[in-house]
């Protein structure tokens, strides 16, 4: 079985080295903003506001991330059944009609963020032709999606062997549940 401690912990480390690289580009801009090149040297010179901007966007982005680390922290892991339905911190995997199967976290925050895994499916780290991946069993990693996004908020409430689709792009794509945990 997939240990949701190791996805937290990727999760995590992600979310602390981004942290880390808002605060040395807020303290970078808000040098750049006050430095004494900055100063205006006509009415239409503005590279001291456009700095100052710059380390207010900065600076906001490190309180996100720092929100969000705070989320995961505190975060309760739910172990999750077959005949569970899906919900926060769940495992999720689903399989499109061209059998093509890709594995999601339901998280708090940092939707969009991959998660790298070790293969634990095969040595050689490929899936074979007809395999699935399940739970006990994930190929690759995962991507953090929100309960707000369309695929988390179709995914919430659903089970094993329910359908869902979505579209993107004026595509709809058609998508199985196949796995949770």
């Amino acid at each position: 079985m997939i240990d949701k401690e190791v996805i937290r912990k990727l999760i995590l480390q992600q979310l602390k080295a981004d942290y880390k690289n808002a605060i040395s580009s807020a303290c970078a801009a808000h040098e750049a903003a006050t430095n004494e090149e900055s100063k205006a040297e006509n009415k239409y010179d503005t590279r001291g506001l456009e700095a100052s901007y710059l380390a207010e966007g900065q600076s906001r982005r490190a309180a996100e991330l720092e929100q969000d680390i705070t989320a995961y922290e505190n975060l309760v892991l739910v172990s999750l059944s077959q005949d569970s339905k899906i919900r926060l911190t769940a495992t999720v995997v689903l399989e499109d009609e061209d059998e093509n199967q890709r594995t999601v976290f339901i998280g708090p925050t940092s939707g969009g963020m991959k998660i790298v895994l070790e293969d634990n499916a095969h040595s050689e780290g490929e899936r074979m032709p007809g395999d699935r991946m399940s739970c006990n069993r994930i190929s690759g990693g995962c991507i953090v999606v929100t309960p707000k996004a369309p695929l988390g908020s179709a995914l919430i409430g659903k089970r094993v062997g329910d359908d869902i689709a979505l579209d993107a792009g004026g595509c709809r794509t058609h998508y199985e549940i196949i796995d949770i945990c």
